[in-house]
């Protein structure tokens, strides 16, 4: 699995009339998709697999007035939510060795945020509610994501680096098939 974290969404910044009584971050993987490529250079053959995850980082922070002194009665959340592609290159080299770039993470559009009264501690169901349509949407939208990703960005690479994709090679069978005889079913 590649790692998400690096691209957490910032959390807000609560005014100074607040105080921060809490703070969850997290990360969940909405879609994945490997995709494997025979690339040609030279003469020469290497498998590629393009690692690409759609994800969403989920910043909850449970927050208190501060400037009043109020109670735990007053406490309200806020969610923060922010979609994300990861993509990473790996190639399975002549000799065998499989290598994978550093993991490249872009931002999608694709964001929620809110907030809401804290009816019970720890109960931050409509953030989860919001994170939970979130994380849907892009995998509904996968395919559709990942195929304008390989147009912009895994196509262009592959070309700038003097590569091609090899055209799947036909299916070869294991010699001529059996004419008569038993082993054949004919007889």
């Amino acid at each position: 699995m590649m790692q998400a974290d690096t691209a957490a969404a910032p959390a807000p910044t609560p005014p100074a009339d607040v105080l921060v009584v809490a703070r969850s971050d997290h990360t969940t993987v909405a879609a994945n998709l490997d995709l494997p490529l025979n690339l040609v250079k030279g003469g020469r053959r290497e498998e590629m697999v393009v690692r690409r995850v759609l994800f969403v980082n989920v910043s909850v922070t449970e927050v208190r007035p501060g400037a009043s002194g109020a109670s735990s009665d007053n406490d309200r959340y806020r969610w923060t939510i922010a979609g994300f592609l990861e993509r990473e290159y790996c190639i399975r080299s002549l000799t065998g060795v499989f290598a994978c770039t550093t993991a490249e993470t872009a931002p999608l559009p694709d964001k929620a945020q809110g907030e809401a009264p804290l009816t019970a501690p720890g109960d931050f169901r409509l953030a989860v509610l919001a994170e939970g349509n979130l994380s849907s949407t892009l995998a509904a939208r996968s395919d559709e994501i990942f195929a304008a990703d390989r147009q912009a960005v895994v196509d262009p690479f592959i070309k700038a680096a003097g590569a091609t994709v090899a055209k799947a090679a036909p299916h070869r069978s294991g010699g001529r098939p059996a004419k008569g005889g038993p082993a054949a079913g004919g007889g």
